[in-house]
Formats: C-alpha cells, sequence, structure tokens
C-alpha cells in the first residue's frame, strides 16, 4: 500500500479536532454526519490575505460552511458577529463548554433566520 498524501487544509482540519474536539457538532451547532462533514472556514478569507492557521479557521459543517457564506452577502453584520464568536473560541484554545455552545445555537438560530427570510 502507498503513502496516503494530505493536502494542507486536512492536516490543519485534523489539528483543529485534535484541539477542539467536537462531541457530534460543529461551531454552529450543527450536526456532524457521515452527509454533512467538519471542514474548515477561513475566517480572514485566503483571497483577502488570510494565513492558513490555527488561529484563522472554524470547524464547520458542510452546510453550516454553505449557510454562513450565504450569510455574508445577506447580514454581513451577522457574518462578521459570528467570526468574531469563532474568534473567541480560538482564544480559549479548548473543546466548546457550556455556555459557549448555548451562544452557538443562538447564532445557528439567527443564520437559520437570516437564510430562510
Amino acid at each position: 500500500m502507498g503513502k496516503v498524501y494530505q493536502n494542507k487544509n486536512q492536516l490543519l482540519l485534523q489539528e483543529l479536532i485534535e484541539i477542539y474536539r467536537p462531541k457530534g457538532f460543529d461551531w454552529l451547532s450543527y450536526q456532524i454526519t457521515k452527509k454533512n462533514i467538519l471542514t474548515l472556514h477561513h475566517i480572514i478569507k485566503e483571497a483577502d490575505g488570510g494565513l492558513l492557521a490555527v488561529d484563522n479557521s472554524a470547524l464547520l459543517t458542510k452546510k453550516s460552511h454553505r449557510g454562513l457564506h450565504m450569510c455574508e452577502s445577506r447580514d454581513y453584520i451577522l457574518y462578521s458577529e459570528i467570526n468574531d464568536f469563532f474568534r473567541e473560541i480560538i482564544a480559549l484554545g479548548a473543546p466548546l463548554d457550556d455556555d459557549l455552545i448555548e451562544e452557538s445555537k443562538e447564532y445557528k438560530r439567527a443564520l437559520t433566520r437570516t437564510l430562510y427570510k
């Protein structure tokens, strides 16, 4: 069997999973499933100079990641607030506690309202 090569995004995603140890949900309280896998969200986009680094990355499922980027054009203030929330999580450098999980659920509700207006 040959070597398995991974790209830098995959390696960073694995590092984030090891640090934050998600328990079935991403940072916006979306459930992780085989069809809704974890992805890497760049808080500051690479196109805008954002680095591929732990302190610029959030753990989101495919569904929440797609929704967050749709939100960017519909409600940029909410999009920015959510990214600030991710920075708060990163500053702690640990799995989400109960308070952050509740805040995550609130952002999920706000995101859902924005997407389905």
